[in-house]
């Protein structure tokens, strides 16, 4: 006999029935409402006590500082009996205060609401933790006879000079009850939302799936760029105003994307105007070298091209590329435009020119990106190029292959002291240094496109991001 279309898989023998998606919805929402009201209630907790010690701190300040400032004038005037009911009645003020102390610049107490310790020598405390300076007044949480405290130590200043000193100690009770209370109505608090939660989440367990899955969907689409239509709203209860909800915030979010691109794109191309002005006044300064920049660019991006990478990829690049030897703005004319080779002396001031370019571009922070590739492009693959001998792998791919496009732009330019090489030479000369100057297999795909078609300057190239 058949089994009904509509009977429990339960009924049938040696079959299990599986929990329905509203138990395992509850089994889901129960322990996750569990961890966020308990990790609210630990926020909340250490907020308030924080804000509690806080405002304890602030008032052992504020009366360390007014004790201070009303003893001065007692000090300076020798009235040993005002300094004494002054700190008599500041410590009758709050029931808190465990003492108060005036000192004098020897140590020797001449105000205290314990008239036994008059004239003897303050002892310090020990302390536990240094809360910190507030001016004049130090805070700090001690040990004194036994007990916890925070004291507070202010110096009592007369035409600017120190004329003695003020401790008042705090008993930590009042602010150990008031964080415990604190923790009790949270605790209280938490339990009863938690259970307002759970019952909650066991009455309108049935009804989430459907805008869950609504609100997943409609952020997928947000997060993958694709059009994003509103979500339709069946119902008006909780879950309807979510959707309501959702769906204004999703429509204010993409309207405040589509602004902020238009606001990057045009300072995009503020940036991008800004790094060819910068690397053409590098190069208006020697006239052999006019376009090295651009050129290394546009043969870094075509290996870069070769090599698969993506348009934003090769954005980069191109700028890195750009700025690579703008470390030479601060060269001296000499050392920069010499028609011979260089000296050993100069050629350490030239090598200078990587480092100088990596802090130039660190002082603006938008341009980090190409700080550490501009940086290491005259670093050698096995380790002996400079600033730092970088060798392998620690050498950034796109340093790698500006050095491959320098390299091979210098060889094919003529200079006052040697012709320009052709293609095939540079070529040959590239391959010499395959593995020692250059990564291997960047190597290989370089000269292979340099072999396919040989780089011809083109006046008009704007750039990979113009």
């Amino acid at each position: 006999m058949e089994q009904p279309i509509d009977q429990p898989a339960a009924s049938v023998p040696g079959t299990r029935r599986s929990p329905g998606i509203r138990l395992k919805l509850v089994g889901f929402l129960i322990p996750l409402i569990v961890l966020l009201v308990l990790a609210m209630a630990v926020a909340v907790v250490t907020v308030t006590n924080r804000s509690v010690r806080n405002d304890l701190i602030q008032r052992g300040v504020a009366t360390s500082r007014i004790v201070a400032l009303s003893a001065r004038w007692s000090l300076v005037s020798d009235d040993n009996a005002a300094v004494y009911n002054l700190a008599v009645e500041t410590c009758r003020s709050s029931p808190d205060i465990e003492y108060v102390a005036v000192i004098d610049t020897g140590g020797r107490i001449l105000g205290h609401n314990d008239p036994r310790e008059l004239g003897k020598r303050f002892i310090p405390s020990v302390r536990v933790v240094q809360l910190g300076g507030f001016v004049e007044t130090q805070a700090d949480d001690v040990r004194r006879n036994g007990k916890e405290m925070l004291e507070f130590s202010t110096a009592i200043l007369h035409r600017g000079q120190r004329i003695g000193n003020v401790s008042v100690g705090f008993s930590k009770t009042t602010l150990i009850d008031a964080q415990r209370k604190v923790r009790r109505s949270i605790a209280a608090i938490a339990l009863g939302v938690l259970a307002l939660a759970l019952l909650g989440s066991l009455a309108l367990s049935s009804f989430i799936t459907t805008p869950i899955k609504r609100l997943m969907a409609a952020i997928k689409v947000i997060s993958t760029g694709r059009t994003f239509h509103r979500i339709p709203v069946g119902s008006s209860d909780e879950f309807g105003e979510l959707l309501r909800s959702f769906n204004r915030m999703a429509e204010t979010i993409l309207s405040q994307q589509s602004a902020l691109k238009g606001y990057a794109d045009r300072l995009e191309q503020a940036y991008l105007g800004m790094v060819r002005v910068v690397a053409a006044s590098i190069e208006a300064r020697d006239p052999y070298t006019i376009g090295h920049s651009t050129r290394v660019a546009q043969m870094s991006c075509a290996l870069g091209r070769k090599l698969g990478m993506g348009e934003e990829e090769l954005g980069h690049l191109e700028k890195a590329a750009l700025f690579h030897d703008v470390g030479k703005i601060g060269m001296p004319d000499e050392v920069l435009l010499k028609e011979e080779r260089l000296s050993h002396g100069e050629l350490d001031v030239m090598r200078r020119h990587p480092n100088e370019g990596a802090e130039i571009l660190g002082m603006a922070p938008f341009l980090d990106r190409y700080v550490a590739i501009v940086a290491a492009h005259h670093e050698w693959y096995d380790g002996t190029g400079y600033p730092e001998g970088r060798k392998g792998a620690g050498i950034p791919v796109h340093s790698q292959m500006i050095a491959l496009a320098d390299a091979y732009d210098a060889m094919t330019t003529t200079r006052p002291y040697r012709q320009a090489l052709t293609n095939t030479e540079a070529i040959e000369s590239i391959l010499e240094y395959r593995g020692t100057q250059f990564s291997p297999e960047l190597t290989d795909a370089f000269v292979e496109m340099l072999r396919e078609s040989p780089p011809l300057p083109d006046p008009d190239w704007k750039g990979m991001a113009l």
